[in-house]
């Protein structure tokens, strides 16, 4: 419940600074179809950037988007920790990494889009996602009782390079993505955050991570000092849990002008 995840932020061990990451799609902003539309709802973004704003926090989000995709649909400032493709590119300031082995599996990447282009062209309502370094499938607009054929005849298409070690399959909330066969997750994302933040401020680092898809139990699971909220209701690592976004526009109002730091 929302008032339980406030109550644990607010009675978090003293000495400690508050971390606040997020999941972007199904936490942020609403789903959509068409994954070039979702955008935090105005009241949201409200929120984003006076949280944004403050100093006395640190504040981030992990995705399974392009860095440069979130920076562009959340417009926040640099000092704001982003996190894209599941924690194999991160940004904040003027520093920039990203996995040494990204670039070079990139080609592989390429020519599995050509082919998936095919089934785009044949199932209705799938929608191809090109992320240059990834490319996903969306079915939540297919017919339900297609989604599992489309799923599968996609995955007929990667068998090759997924057979190879190539590239890798990762499942979310009605999509299917195939990455890099590269060794990184949220959770890896998360941690190199939390690290960082304890480096830049001495201080122990006390974290909340947000977000409803599959792929944020590697950030729940990473989390050694605070607490994972899930948004939804499902199994899950995470400690606590929140209705919808709407739930979470709320936390976020409360963290921009009720939640202190624990710094003292």
């Amino acid at each position: 419940m929302l008032a339980d995840v406030k109550r644990v932020i607010a009675e978090r061990p003293a000495g400690t600074r508050l971390l606040f990451l997020s999941d972007y799609d199904g936490t942020l902003a609403d789903f959509d179809p068409d994954p070039t539309i979702p955008r935090p709802v105005p009241r949201t973004a409200e929120f984003l950037s006076k949280l944004a704003a403050r100093t006395d926090l640190s504040f981030g989000i992990v995705s399974g988007r392009r860095v440069s995709d979130l920076r562009t649909r959340t417009q926040l400032p640099s000092r704001v920790y982003l996190a894209g493709l599941h924690g194999m590119e991160i940004e904040v300031g003027s520093r920039r990494w990203q996995h040494p082995d990204l670039d070079n599996a990139r080609q592989h990447v390429r020519l599995l889009y050509e082919r998936l282009d095919e089934v785009h062209d044949v199932v209705e309502g799938l929608v191809l996602e090109d992320k240059h370094a990834s490319v996903a499938i969306h079915v939540r607009a297919v017919a339900p009782d297609l989604r599992a054929a489309a799923v599968a005849r996609a995955d007929r298409c990667a068998e090759e390079w997924l057979a190879a070690g190539k590239l890798r399959r990762l499942t979310g909330s009605h999509v299917v993505e195939y990455l890099p066969n590269i060794a990184a997750h949220k959770g890896d994302a998360t941690q190199w955050i939390v690290e960082d933040v304890q480096e830049r401020c001495s201080l122990p680092v006390w974290t909340v991570f947000i977000g409803d898809d599959l792929t944020d139990e590697d950030a729940f699971k990473a989390i050694k000092i605070g607490v994972g909220v899930l948004v939804g209701s499902r199994e899950t690592n995470a400690t606590h849990s929140v209705a919808d976004t709407s739930e979470v526009a709320a936390l976020l109002e409360w963290l921009t002008v009720s939640a202190v730091p624990s710094t003292t």
